[in-house]
């Protein structure tokens, strides 16, 4: 036995039994859906589990293949951890409305343990404190709301279209994603803080430096850190959401609210209302919630269980730091979401002349009645902009998967699943959206497919670019007016063209969260016949 003396001999044991240790926690549960008699993505690597293909492979083309080779119900393992997909439409309303308590947190928890102010902001929020914190920002987005922000989008838009102007008269190519960024961080600033910024031009503006750190090219990398090793990455203190960046917009809120409150200064904004609800509730806050039902039905659907829901949300008092939380998270939410989806919109527009000279028509039309006037209600009669929005959400979903959090053990329909507590499910929106079993001949952009005899024949769980049931994306009709607003602007100055610069089809980033194109390049051409936007 004189070899254990050897110091080296002994690491080198010790070293291997880690090694094995190690491997065993990793692969321990790689059998858990061979044993449930599910179709599962067998984890070639121990390490990374069924998530290998992340290393080359954007995450919505993962789920669209696997959704097509492993079918609408199938297993995976995100590192050593099961996951389940489910795209299943019946499956889907259990998870998201019917069964909504069973399933009402989201995996974000993972990674927002111990990170401040991200904890506290709604998207990682969890059960009763979700629904308490909700119920105060929903009067945010009522119709009424909404209408009285249409003046400030539109005078943002009309910022962004003298951007493109100057852009035109060079003749080049423009990264449109820049431009429309900085459309989305001045609608941000000036309808929930009062704040008139001109993003493009002024780039080193801190509130831009800020939201570009937020979402830079290791957004994505820190969220597949998480949901691969987020023990590890607890450990070793990675925020997903820019550290410095949270800091400076929790900074800035605050001296905003101490400035209205010395000054005695009132806005009709968001941060205002959040001020109110840090004092106690109003009666204007109660009012909305209770009695404007057409935005209950808007933001959380027709299910009886999503109405009792709603109705028992309560109207408590937010904290200060909740409340700065919720503003800062505003700008998160928003900025590249919007900006993204109004980047597909024109790239799907530059790729199809046609239908883009049909959205401008509609325009012209709608206009001339108005007399130039672009209202909230001239908006609404915008059918096939709103087709198209629609069209290019289905394309291009910015989330291209939902995913939930099991609050205790829950059978799944009649499917005899069980799923345990803690366990995440997701659901493949992206994939979806290309089934051609519910959207024929998916590649192809066709708004039409948003007629209203047409979205009547298909079943409303096949199209989810903003979720559904209680859990359904709050700002949603806000975002979907501002994304008008700015093709209106946009479509009555300048023809969107393709370029040969251009790439067809797009390449996106890597990594799960948010499908992030790279370098989408078009040209603008000013418009021989201009139509006036007031």
């Amino acid at each position: 036995m004189e070899f254990l003396t050897e110091p080296t001999t002994i690491t080198l044991f010790l070293g291997i039994i880690f090694f094995l240790l190690l491997y065993w926690h990793y692969t321990k549960d790689f059998d858990y859906w061979k044993k449930r008699g599910i179709p599962y993505v067998k984890p070639l690597v121990p390490v990374f589990g069924s998530s290998y293909q992340l290393l080359w492979k954007p995450s919505h083309e993962i789920d669209l293949e696997r959704y097509r080779k492993l079918g609408p119900i199938y297993g995976q393992f995100d590192g050593n951890r099961p996951v389940l997909a489910i795209a299943d439409l019946k499956l889907i309303r259990e998870v998201l409305v019917k069964e909504f308590p069973s399933f009402m947190n989201r995996r974000v928890s993972y990674f927002v343990s111990g990170s401040g102010i991200v904890e506290l902001m709604l998207f990682a929020l969890q059960g009763d404190e979700w629904k308490r914190v909700r119920g105060i920002l929903s009067p945010n987005f009522t119709t009424g709301k909404i209408k009285r922000m249409v003046s400030i989008i539109r005078e943002c838009g009309q910022t962004m279209i003298e951007n493109f102007k100057a852009a035109a008269k060079t003749k080049e190519p423009v990264e449109i994603k820049q431009i429309y960024g900085a459309f989305s961080m001045d609608v941000i600033a000036s309808s929930a803080f009062s704040v008139k910024l001109d993003s493009y031009n002024n780039p080193k503006n801190e509130f831009v430096q800020s939201a570009k750190k937020a979402f830079s090219k290791e957004f994505s990398l820190k969220l597949a850190l998480f949901q691969l090793f987020p023990r590890i990455a607890k450990l070793i203190g990675v925020q997903v959401l820019s550290y410095p960046s949270v800091c400076f917009y929790r900074k800035v809120i605050l001296q905003m609210m101490e400035q209205r409150t010395n000054t005695k200064e009132t806005r009709n904004d968001f941060l205002q209302l959040l001020m109110a609800a840090v004092k106690g509730s109003t009666e204007e806050q109660k009012e909305d919630l209770v009695n404007d039902k057409d935005d209950i039905t808007a933001n959380y659907g027709q299910d009886e269980s999503t109405h009792k829901i709603i109705k028992n949300f309560s109207n408590k008092r937010l904290t200060l730091d909740s409340a700065v939380a919720q503003s800062v998270s505003f700008f998160f939410a928003g900025f590249d979401t919007i900006a993204s989806t109004i980047s597909f919109v024109s790239y799907s527009l530059a790729l199809n002349p046609d239908i883009q000279n049909n959205v401008y028509e509609e325009i012209r039309k709608v206009l001339q009645k108005t007399e130039g006037k672009l209202t909230y209600e001239a908006i609404q009669e915008m059918k096939y902009l709103d087709n198209v929005l629609s069209e290019s959400l289905r394309l291009y979903p910015v989330i291209p998967r939902l995913e939930r959090m099991t609050e205790a053990d829950c059978k799944l329909g009649d499917t005899g699943i069980t799923i345990p507590k803690g366990m995440v499910v997701f659901i493949p929106t992206y994939a979806l959206h290309h089934d051609p079993k519910y959207f024929p001949d998916p590649e192809k952009f066709d708004p039409d497919r948003f007629l209203p005899e047409v979205s009547a024949k298909r079943d409303p769980y096949a199209y989810l670019p903003f979720g559904s049931g209680p859990r359904l994306c709050i700002g949603m009709r806000f975002a979907l007016t501002q994304i008008k607003t700015c093709l209106v602007c946009l479509l009555a100055n300048f023809v969107i063209l393709k370029c040969a610069e251009t790439k067809v089809p797009l390449e996106f980033c890597l990594g799960p969260g948010l499908m992030i194109p790279k370098n989408l390049v078009l040209k603008y051409e000013e418009r021989t016949e201009k139509i006036p936007v007031q």
